[in-house]
């Protein structure tokens, strides 16, 4: 990653991307929150309309706050070919516009910025354990309510803001946002 050098002030934009949305979070280095939301891709019928739909909502957030970073979740491909293929154009297409406006653009791997925060991982143990007391069905919904719930508890106790309006997604680029500017 490229040597921020003499920034001291400056502002981020953190995305979460998936098939669905663009979760993003802007912020300045002092994590003073700019704007949470996301763009919706959910309604897009195939993948040209997803990129058309970023290329048309992501450049007047670039406009509007001017960051000088941005920071992208990386994609994990355990999903099938053709999500694992989408994401990949969503993913490639959102660094292309980042790159137009901002002096600074990043990847964030799941693993490292959740853990770096404090996360802790589901285990298969966790999950067996749900399964039983609560039935199978049961027990992997609760394993999913987990695995995006904790990070919402880590921010709860990290950022001054009321997160109740925030889905998960958005939860997760704010998250990343603040790794980001911890980790500089």
């Amino acid at each position: 990653m490229k040597s921020l050098g003499k920034l001291n002030d400056f502002k981020i934009i953190a995305i979460d991307p998936s098939t669905k949305s663009l979760a993003y979070a802007i912020m300045n280095t002092d994590e003073d929150i700019l704007e949470v939301g996301k763009i919706d891709l959910s309604l897009a019928s195939d993948i040209h309309d997803k990129l058309f739909i970023i290329s048309q909502s992501l450049p007047p957030l670039l406009e509007k706050y001017e960051p000088k970073v941005a920071v992208v979740e990386e994609a994990v491909f355990i999903q099938n070919f053709r999500t694992s293929k989408v994401i990949a154009y969503v993913i490639g297409h959102t660094i292309g516009v980042l790159a137009e406006y901002c002096k600074f653009v990043s990847e964030a791997n799941p693993l490292t910025w959740k853990s770096a925060l404090g996360y802790k991982r589901v285990t298969k143990k966790d999950v067996a354990t749900w399964e039983r007391t609560l039935g199978g069905v049961e027990g992997r919904k609760r394993a999913a309510f987990e695995r995006k719930n904790r990070i919402r508890l880590i921010l709860n106790d990290e950022v001054d803001i009321d997160l109740s309006g925030y889905d998960s997604d958005e939860i997760d680029a704010l998250a990343i946002g603040i790794w980001y500017n911890r980790s500089k």
